[in-house]
């Protein structure tokens, strides 16, 4: 969904050029993909050093290098970081 603020690229009347329905084409898309709002992909306990550890394996500096460097997996593998912490934290 990319809406710009003038243009919305699946916009069924425009196709993207930009129209007086994208905003609202935008808006129903939105709303369909995200029903009950944005909801966090993991949640942390900072405040224990178990929860700061946690953080660090899932989405810290060296996972994130890892997951965006050569051969690693990318968003995928960060939320497949996130899947085995939360895992282990049950």
């Amino acid at each position: 969904m990319r809406f710009d603020g003038k243009r919305y690229r699946d916009c069924r009347f425009c196709q993207g050029r930009g129209c007086l329905y994208c905003e609202a084409e935008a808006d129903r898309a939105y709303k369909r993909a995200f029903p009950d709002g944005p909801k966090p992909m993991a949640t942390f306990d900072m405040t224990t050093p178990e929860g700061a550890a946690a953080a660090r394996q899932a989405i810290g500096r060296e996972a994130i290098e890892k997951a965006f460097g050569a051969g690693g997996g990318g968003i995928g593998e960060i939320v497949a970081n996130i899947a085995k912490v939360q895992g282990e934290q049950k």
